[in-house]
């Protein structure tokens, strides 16, 4: 795809991100590394350009992001077929991903200001609803995907369905990490007490639901009617435009003298450690950072058709074993949420 900044909606039908992303100096590194990868992406839909430029932004920023991801993995992509959304190939291995985004709606009951707000006072009761609202609208999502059935289209049939989710619906979303979204993919609660050494696990218990004001959604998606058909679930609240803006500047693809820092946690490879938290200055030419950080795959115990742990590699995965206990594969390198100021020097 080329052109993807030249405009083809009206000017009042813009995202506003669209806009930041095309007109700011603090993210014209972000600018360029997009207009890089979307140019070696083909629009299967027809509309790619133009619900990029308005209310479709983060669902195609979040395909755009896919797309470079599963290239560093190691997978060759198929255009071929319309849907899902990839056809990746590796090896004698296919694996289709269906991506979908917790998009903002016009009536967001959580907006930035209140949010920050909550967090300012320590309203411990509206951060507790700011987490019920949050598992609410990503199962949500999640549950809706089982209805478009992609199994059973031919070129499908007998192949793993992976899930590509991550939270864009407000502004707290990118920084809550998985532990929830774990919580409603298997049903399972961890239990831990925090100690001067770390933390105590205090074991495991069983979850049955999700509730929000008068919603009510099921826990452990993997055990739900369908849901056999999916293969897992991959997430990862890392892919906004400051994680474009960071590659880019690490890249030195822009002129443009700025000062990028990033400030959040990262795994502790210490057993029963808290995160490390963590500062950094982003630098050209540094390379601290990739595409697949902080991704993680979830895998389903109940999939027809299970995903070989070998096959995507790079990032963490996580799966349940018989005895309710979880296992999985962590990178030394995985940041479980972060935030990035952008500044321009003197």
């Amino acid at each position: 795809m080329k052109d993807i900044y030249k405009l083809i909606v009206s000017k009042d039908k813009l995202n506003r991100k669209f806009e930041l992303l095309s007109q700011s100096r603090g993210f014209s590194p972000a600018k360029v590394i997009i207009e890089n990868i979307a140019r070696l992406m083909t629009d299967k839909d027809g509309n790619f350009i133009q619900q990029f430029q308005s209310n479709g932004f983060e669902a195609r920023l979040w395909e755009i992001y896919l797309f470079v991801l599963f290239k560093e993995i190691g997978f060759t992509q198929s255009n071929k077929y319309d849907r899902p959304d990839f056809h990746l190939i590796k090896g004698d291995t296919e694996i289709f991903v269906e991506a979908s985004v917790s998009i903002e709606k016009e009536d967001e009951i959580f907006s930035e200001e209140n949010i920050k707000d909550a967090i300012s006072k320590n309203d411990l009761i509206q951060q507790q609803q700011l987490i019920n609202y949050y598992i609410i609208r990503m199962g949500s999502v999640l549950f809706s995907k089982l209805n478009k059935e992609y199994w059973k289209l031919n070129w499908v049939t007998g192949k793993p369905i992976v899930l590509a989710i991550t939270p864009t619906h407000n502004y707290l979303a990118s920084f809550l990490p998985d532990a929830k979204l774990t919580e409603y993919l298997y049903g399972i609660r961890q239990k831990v007490k925090l100690t001067e050494d770390g933390f105590e696990d205090l074991g495991a218990e069983q979850v049955e639901y999700f509730q929000f004001d008068n919603k009510r959604i099921p826990a452990n998606f993997f055990a739900q009617p369908l849901s056999q058909n999916i293969s897992g679930v991959l997430f990862t609240n890392n892919a906004d435009l400051h994680k474009f803006n960071r590659m880019a500047y690490e890249s030195a693809l822009t002129n443009e003298e700025l000062i990028i820092v990033r400030t959040g946690a990262k795994y502790n490879p210490q057993l029963n450690s808290v995160a490390i938290d963590f500062t950094y200055q982003v630098r050209h030419n540094e390379g601290i950072e990739n595409w697949c950080e902080s991704v993680t795959l979830f895998h389903n115990p109940n999939a027809l058709h299970k995903i070989d742990k070998e096959t995507f590699n790079y990032i963490r995965q996580v799966w349940k074993e018989p005895d309710d206990t979880f296992d999985g594969i962590m990178p030394n390198e995985f940041v479980f949420s972060s935030v990035t100021g952008v500044m321009f020097r003197e």
